[in-house]
């Protein structure tokens, strides 16, 4: 069996939260108290050419995952490998410097993801094409709407060609014809052998894009499978007052 993009095992995060009036030093030594676990033993694999949907109510550990998935948070236990190059949308607008102008954002963002300066130039213009940002790439990005920091994300994330692109809630915004672009600029990601990992409270989204979904639930995973039947799993329990 080939090397998949991404093999995830026994992923446990947890936390404790403090609710008490304890000293601030003392909360952050303390080790009593009850446990919350964000993440429970999750564990998928992610196959190259491929595309996962993670799904499941607020709180489930969507974000949580992804966030392992892609280095910025260490679990507690359990392990990750990811193979090959990734571009990650967990915020829109996270990285990004409200001060400068949108050029000089797509700049910063390339160069911060390893590009070359040569790589980043030549990407520019590409990219600004993409975001269909037209005069505003010049502007301040404090002055673009929540809609433009989605198109300029976006457009940075899928133009540098990664061979996983891990993507949350990004769909969410923007307009119906560049939401549609976005997911064309996705299939074609996966159709030449990349991986997608979305997080979608847009379950037609996941039938759509996806090839598999996950269903998390209060950080354990409840179902894996085609996107079909772990939707109406979901939908059945969430009917029932079980999800």
């Amino acid at each position: 069996m080939s090397r998949p993009a991404i093999l995830a095992e026994g992923i446990t995060v947890t936390y404790r939260p403090y609710t008490s009036r304890v000293p601030l030093l003392r909360k952050v030594m303390s080790r009593d108290g009850p446990v919350v676990h964000a993440l429970d033993g999750v564990g998928f694999r992610a196959e190259r050419g491929g595309s996962i949907g993670i799904l499941g109510k607020n709180g489930a550990g969507k974000s949580t995952l992804l966030k392992v998935l892609a280095g910025t948070l260490v679990p507690d236990s359990g392990t990750v490998e990811v193979h090959g190059r990734v571009s990650t949308l967990l915020a829109l607008g996270s990285g990004f410097n409200g001060e400068l102008s949108g050029r000089r954002n797509i700049m910063l963002g390339c160069l911060a993801a390893g590009l070359s300066k040569v790589e980043t130039v030549d990407l520019v213009e590409p990219i600004i094409e993409f975001s269909e940002l037209g005069e505003a790439i010049e502007r301040r990005l404090n002055t673009y709407s929540s809609g433009m920091v989605a198109r300029l994300a976006f457009a940075i994330g899928v133009s540098m060609r990664p061979d996983i692109l891990m993507i949350d809630e990004v769909l969410s915004v923007g307009d119906e014809s560049f939401r549609d672009k976005s997911q064309d600029a996705m299939k074609q990601l996966v159709d030449r052998a990349g991986a997608l990992v979305l997080v979608s409270h847009r379950l037609r989204v996941i039938r759509e894009l996806c090839t598999e979904a996950v269903w998390l639930h209060k950080g354990r995973v409840e179902k894996i499978g085609t996107p079909e039947s772990v939707i109406k799993a979901y939908k059945q329990a969430v009917r029932a007052g079980k999800a």
